[in-house]
């Protein structure tokens, strides 16, 4: 988590107490904002508070992005890099609020559904992190990553029925996506599912040939190699 779609250098990355994909979020978004017009006098404080939080005073991160919300309160990414500060200085509920915000002007921002519903769960609100993760879904239905989340949640409850069933259905919406196959492979295969496991491992592969530990995966499970990728489609 944290203010994603940012790149952050690697020593702010390690002081934030939020998830490098989150920060992830919050330069990318930067960069899409910057193309809209740079006579938006709120661009130049998202600027200032991204930089803040780079640095870890997410106090003034946060005043950065109020004012940019202030000047332009039709931005969805703003609310969500005003709650990534709130989150992390442990305004949760304050937190929860502005993702809220940022989904409404913005339904495809899929980390701030996830976002939302770890500050519920760290509140004791396991009820309302599952609305949030469902939210997501619906929002975002061609998605792989929504419906990740919400099988990760599912598994971590120990339900493990829907957790796989939400990663099914992370395959059946994105399925050109490497990590739908991937983590609908790792529910099967702590399911007993080892050979249907091991078939969408490769999938993921084949849709993204470097990932090391998957490849290191495979090997381990099928050692022989007995089972085969499926074969390529063929394009005319």
């Amino acid at each position: 988590m944290t203010p994603e779609h940012t790149r952050h250098a690697r020593d702010a990355r390690s002081r934030s107490p939020l998830g490098r994909r989150a920060a992830a979020v919050l330069l990318v978004a930067a960069v899409a904002l910057v193309v809209v017009g740079c006579e938006d006098p709120s661009l130049k404080f998202n600027q200032a508070g991204l930089q803040a939080y780079r640095q870890g005073d997410y106090t003034r991160a946060r005043a950065g992005f109020e004012e940019a919300i202030h000047h332009n309160p039709d931005i969805g990414i703003y609310y969500f890099n005003r709650a990534m500060c709130e989150q992390a200085i442990g305004n949760l509920a304050e937190a929860v609020f502005n993702y809220e915000m940022a989904t409404k002007l913005d339904p495809k921002l899929v980390q701030a559904y996830k976002n939302a519903a770890t500050c519920h769960i760290q509140m004791g609100k396991p009820e309302k992190a599952l609305a949030a993760l469902e939210d997501g879904t619906r929002a975002n239905p061609y998605t792989g990553e929504a419906f990740i989340n919400l099988g990760k949640f599912h598994e971590s409850r120990g339900d493990m029925f829907n957790a796989k069933l939400s990663m099914a259905k992370a395959v059946a919406a994105d399925p050109e996506n490497p990590a739908s196959h991937r983590e609908y492979a790792q529910i099967l295969i702590r399911t007993g599912d080892r050979e249907k496991g091991i078939e969408h491992l490769h999938k993921s592969l084949q849709l993204q040939p470097i990932q090391p530990g998957v490849s290191a995966q495979v090997t381990d499970l099928d050692p022989s190699g007995d089972q085969l990728p499926p074969p390529k489609q063929q394009t005319e």
